[in-house]
């Protein structure tokens, strides 16, 4: 070997680490910042709603005997208080409200079923709000459905993905992953703090918008059907197809039958636009027939409760009950439980 070649073979391996000491460098300072990302985003996350929703279903009291289950009309609609009065006329200690705003029937299934985990939560009644198609709307589970409380899903990785795609090897796996990296699962936490600054930016020197404890009031408006064309298009493909209750809706009432506990499905209170233009329609009334049918067969009892609140003062948005709202549907509730029409005891269902 000459003088040369020997000089440029000792070079090699000082040049060789010269190149490859910043490339390692920059990725070892990626990857201590996409971890310190991770972390703070899993900690600031720890007060959202689906977060204590888990901590919630670990900790579940006792002697619960009446369970309601659904989304935001939900959350918003149940005075524990008011019902127990009227059910039992006694306080709501034995009463529990598990509903979750910005939720489909997944995540209920989901909720309902980490509830039955637990061996001390084994109620006698279960009742669950929905409105509209609810009960027979398929649900999708992309990566842009599942952000906010829908996010739920990805804590029950394989429970989950049957609820979307029955026997998918991917779609669990896809789901448990998600569920691992914060900056996925918990991304609609730091959006939604952009998006509350970039609304406070916005109303500088403006009027203020309306808002409740859910957001913005203009915002629910797009809960409903554009109009009465797509409402009536949206249930006629229901009626039509004579398409049954959804998967999860099929599983929650399963469940429910499983463990001894009787259902009540309830149409939720609506104001007098929702009524007058989507629920007075004829199709509305076929849709609530074929309902009633499904729900009956599956064991449970269907509650038309859409008129029990009349006054619109009492609804704080176009969809939401308020406070008093509140307490009325869930007085009329209780006692319509309590009645000689629909008893409160245990029911048999065939599945």
């Amino acid at each position: 070997m000459s003088a040369t070649e020997s000089k440029t073979t000792a070079k090699t391996p000082g040049l060789f680490r010269r190149l490859t000491t910043p490339v390692i460098v920059s990725c070892a300072v990626t990857f201590a910042l996409l971890i310190s990302f991770n972390v703070l985003l899993h900690v600031g996350a720890a007060t959202s709603q689906r977060r204590q929703m888990i901590y919630r279903l670990n900790h579940l009291p006792q002697g619960i005997n009446v369970t309601f289950l659904g989304n935001s009309l939900m959350e918003a609609g149940c005075d524990l208080s008011a019902f127990s009065e009227a059910a039992f006329n006694s306080n709501s200690s034995a009463c529990l409200n598990l509903a979750l705003g910005a939720t489909s029937p997944v995540e209920h299934c989901l909720i309902l079923e980490r509830g039955f985990r637990n061996p001390s939560f084994c109620p006698k009644y279960l009742i669950y709000g929905f409105f509209d198609d609810q009960l027979n709307a398929r649900v999708t589970g992309h990566f842009t459905d599942l952000v906010g409380n829908r996010a739920l899903s990805y804590y029950f990785p394989q429970e989950a993905a049957s609820l979307y795609e029955e026997n998918s090897f991917l779609t669990p796996f896809r789901f448990w992953l998600i569920g691992h990296l914060p900056m996925f699962l918990e991304r609609s936490s730091l959006w939604a703090k952009v998006e509350l600054l970039r609304r406070k930016v916005e109303e500088i020197g403006m009027p203020p918008h309306k808002t409740n404890r859910f957001g913005r009031v203009d915002d629910f408006a797009a809960l409903e059907a554009a109009d009465l064309p797509a409402f009536v298009e949206t249930c006629n493909k229901i009626l039509q197809s004579h398409r049954g209750l959804s998967l999860p809706v099929q599983r929650m009432l399963k469940l429910a039958h499983d463990h001894g506990t009787r259902v009540f499905i309830v149409e939720m209170p609506m104001p007098a636009h929702h009524r007058n233009t989507f629920y007075s329609s004829p199709v509305w009334e076929q849709m609530r027939t074929h309902l009633q049918s499904l729900i009956q067969s599956s064991g449970a009892t269907y509650l038309s409760a859409s008129d029990w609140v009349s006054d619109d003062s009492c609804f704080q948005d176009a969809t939401h009950l308020n406070e008093n709202g509140a307490k009325v549907f869930s007085s009329r509730l209780g006692k319509t439980l309590s009645d000689e029409n629909h008893p409160i005891a245990p029911a048999v269902a065939a599945f």
